[in-house]
């Protein structure tokens, strides 16, 4: 009995190593799959990169002593090595399965597992340069010989860097990756199902900490927006490996892939308006070149292609807006949300993007950090996106004028001034947040920065979006601007219609009634402006924003219209509103528009058209809205739509997050209607999310 025990044992012990064994080279054979595609241009450059590497292993072009922070020299050799050895084990390659090629490829991987080369930037050393150590050493498992073990072995321990346990977010799983390649290397089934564990836990809900939040946005490096950036480093990291695990025991299980699916099918892959993201969403990186053209990012959907195939109507759908098959319109949507964690608005419509980023004492700005972003001082206070093409901010950045970012009030300088906090700091007010229903919202900020202060709110409709300011007041010598927008100059700036403007700039005392259009965009203002617009040519630098960029001069044409408020400003407002996706003026739409109150206390506007009203309450009070009498007892962001007495919904959301519930009494004689309510709102995680309720209580 003993020895027939022991044999079943051994049996079991047997199937069970032909299972790891299967699993091991399905996941490595997904891997080299995944890194063949595409993978013509760099095989073209094969030739150059074999006969220019020298007898000891090394690229003369290559600067091996450098430490750089951002754009580090020595990481160029892992590049090329990596694309050395996608040549040789490549059917495609002209250099596939050559002894020639294998022994350079020995040569270059010997050099660097010789050397011990450390950038001053812990992600190089971290996440970067293990990653690519371990697709090359996995890639040579497909060669015809493969790389040798006194190689092999010290490149393996030079992957040991980097605690995927001390990390969050993208950091995490980006760590992770690395030990997932080094288990696959030597097919360690305890270091994978470890390494499995680390990739797979930041899809989860984090309260307020980094990574991926209960509103659906992504924050990294403290509460701070990175739906790009970061969030599209987790989107990157994380489909890659389920990819890889699919069809094995470390598949993904269902709860985490939903997740997942809805980060980036409603919150990532809707703010792409034809292959260019929105530019609030990248932080830092938006100093950097081409960061806001997503093309790359079609890896991501073949990734889902291959995880959830059952959804690849919604896949191919994606897939045809980054490769621009589409027309820029061709996207039919009707989305309004704000993200009470991120502090951010989306209005998604078929015509146009218009979206924005506030701040607040639970958020922390924009950030600089290694030398970019250095000019990022406003990027949170307000700022606006607005696409109808989608490039209109592609590659802008380092001739804009920084203190006139789009819809930012602020103060006008001599010349940009430098961001000095690093890694980014929470603003200083706490009054902020948005109130929606899905489709139509409102969103305000108090602005508490740089010597201004200012309460500045945002109505959104349908297609028109009313902007407005109050209380605007600063003691600083400068004078204070409110910028409308600041984008490439595309076609003619027409003023009511019909005249083109003469010159490349101009100040005007507007009247009320008074618009302008530019590049499908139309700006109208309903009381008095003194605005200033120029078209002229700027210019800049990728280094003036991004220290490890070029200092070549680039330039361009630049539409840059904004609202003078003067020098020291006291309880100063502007008034305006956007329709993006038109160059005629709607007189009737405009004329539905009615702006009630906007003063430091209360901004209130109704549409009529669409029976709406929007409502800022800085203070609690009662306010006079035409037939309504609206009472609140604390301050509170409020939205009533309907005019169906017996269809209304009130929406409501707590821009302190810090109410447990407000009571609330609607009273409108003409339509039969005294009702008090008394609502909770939400708390913990959900604190500042919309809460909404009908209207049928209380009604005469």
């Amino acid at each position: 009995m003993r020895d027939l025990i022991i044999f079943l044992l051994s049996l079991v012990s047997v199937a069970v190593h032909a299972q790891d064994q299967h699993t091991f080279d399905l996941i490595k054979k997904h891997v080299y799959d995944d890194e063949l595609v595409g993978a013509s241009p760099v095989i073209s450059k094969t030739t150059q990169w074999r006969n220019q590497l020298s007898e000891s292993g090394a690229w003369s072009d290559i600067d091996y002593s450098s430490k750089s922070i951002s754009l580090w020299p020595p990481g160029e050799h892992l590049d090329r090595l990596k694309a050395l050895i996608v040549a040789y084990v490549s059917p495609k390659s002209a250099f596939y399965q050559q002894k020639a090629l294998y022994d350079k490829i020995v040569l270059a991987a010997q050099y660097w597992a010789n050397h011990n080369f450390a950038s001053s930037n812990w992600w190089h050393n971290e996440i970067a340069s293990p990653k690519t150590i371990g697709v090359c050493l996995i890639l040579m498992k497909f060669g015809k010989e493969k790389m040798p073990a006194n190689v092999e072995i010290p490149l393996v321990e030079l992957m040991k860097r980097g605690d995927p346990y001390t990390k969050t977010g993208a950091n995490k799983s980006d760590i992770a990756m690395h030990y997932f390649y080094r288990a696959l290397i030597l097919e360690d089934r305890k270091l994978l199902a470890a390494a499995m564990e680390q990739l797979l836990y930041p899809i989860q809900l984090v309260d307020g900490k980094e990574g991926l939040q209960y509103d659906f946005s992504y924050l990294q490096h403290g509460p701070q927006l990175y739906i790009a950036g970061y969030g599209e480093e987790f989107l990157k990291g994380i489909s890659k490996v389920m990819a890889y695990v699919r069809q094995t025991p470390y598949a993904v299980d269902e709860k985490r892939l939903e997740l997942f699916e809805k980060f980036l099918t409603e919150t990532y892959l809707p703010i792409i308006r034809s292959r260019y993201i929105d530019f609030n969403v990248h932080g830092r990186g938006i100093s950097r070149p081409d960061i806001l053209r997503k093309t790359e990012e079609t890896g991501i959907l073949q990734q889902m292609k291959l995880i959830d195939p059952a959804k690849n109507n919604t896949w191919n759908k994606a897939l045809a807006k980054l490769d621009s098959l589409q027309a820029f319109n061709a996207e039919d949507q009707d989305v309004h949300r704000h993200y009470w964690k991120g502090d951010y608005t989306t209005h998604l419509r078929k015509q146009f993007h218009f979206n924005l980023r506030i701040a607040s004492s639970r958020t922390n700005k924009s950030e600089s950090g290694n030398g970019e972003n250095v000019l990022g001082r406003n990027m949170s206070d307000g700022v606006t996106n607005i696409q109808v093409f989608g490039p209109e901010y592609y590659n802008i950045m380092p001739v804009w004028e920084w203190d006139k970012i789009p819809g930012t009030t602020t103060r006008d300088y001599q010349g940009d001034l430098e961001l000095k906090e690093q890694w980014g700091d929470p603003a200083s007010n706490k009054f902020a947040g948005g109130v929606s229903n899905g489709n139509t919202g409102t969103t305000a900020m108090s602005v508490d920065y740089d010597g201004i202060s200012a309460k500045k709110a945002w109505f959104f409709f349908d297609k028109e979006i009313v902007c407005l300011g109050a209380g605007i007041t600063s003691a600083a010598k400068e004078p204070v601007v409110t910028t409308l927008n600041q984008t490439w100059l595309n076609g003619p700036v027409r003023w009511n219609g019909k005249t083109a403007m003469e010159g490349d700039s101009l100040q005007r005392q507007i009247k009320p009634g008074e618009f302008l259009t530019h590049n499908n965009v139309l700006y109208y203002f309903p009381g008095p402006a003194k605005i200033s617009l120029t078209t002229k040519e700027q210019y800049g630098s990728w280094y003036r924003i991004n220290r490890s960029r070029a200092k070549d001069i680039v330039h361009g044409k630049v539409f840059k219209f904004w609202i003078d408020h003067a020098v020291a400003p006291s309880n100063a407002n502007y008034a305006y509103i956007v329709v993006p996706g038109t160059k005629q003026l709607d007189q009737k739409a405009m004329q539905q528009v009615k702006i009630w109150y906007n003063t430091p206390d209360i901004q209130a506007v109704e549409n009529k058209g669409l029976g709406i009203i929007q409502m800022i309450c800085h203070l609690g009070g009662t306010y006079q809205i035409g037939h309504w009498s609206i009472q609140t007892d604390k301050p509170i962001l409020l939205q009533l739509c309907g005019k169906d007495p017996d269809k209304m919904q009130l929406d409501l959301a707590d821009p302190l997050q810090e109410a447990k519930h407000v009571n609330i009494r609607l009273v409108n004689t003409h339509l039969g209607i005294d009702q008090t309510m008394h609502i909770s709102l939400p708390q913990s995680e959900y604190a500042g999310r919309t809460v909404s309720t009908n209207l049928v209580a209380g009604r005469k």
